[in-house]
């Protein structure tokens, strides 16, 4: 079910979408200008307003492209998307180590979950 903001007037609707690979089939392996994808999260004690945070992370290197998105999470670490906006912004990867900037915007701390993506 797809919720709707008071403010919209339509839920969004699939349109359209890339030609999806089977499972089993149409697999590849890594290629092009990517060697290596890896993945993992990190949660954090409460906070609120800006910071500067950092992850270090072996896999990381100064040319590796970083993807991090931040999400509020329940009592059991679970992601949900509250009234308290997150925003991630100046991510910076050096070796071993990746700097990025959080704004929590909301008047209490609120714990959180960041997900890493990490191209190399």
């Amino acid at each position: 079910m797809t919720a709707v903001e008071a403010s919209a007037t339509q839920a969004p609707q699939i349109v359209g979408s890339s030609q999806v690979a089977d499972r089993e089939k149409d697999v590849a392996a890594i290629g092009g200008n990517v060697n290596a994808v890896w993945r993992a999260w990190w949660t954090w004690s409460p906070g609120n307003g800006t910071f500067n945070l950092q992850l270090p992370w072996n896999v990381i290197g100064v040319d590796s492209t970083v993807v991090i998105t931040a999400s509020e999470i329940d009592g059991n670490g679970r992601r949900f998307v509250g009234a308290a906006p997150f925003q991630v912004s100046s991510i910076a990867p050096s070796s071993g180590l990746v700097t990025f900037k959080i704004n929590i915007g909301w008047n209490t701390a609120i714990p959180m979950r960041t997900d890493v993506l990490v191209f190399n």
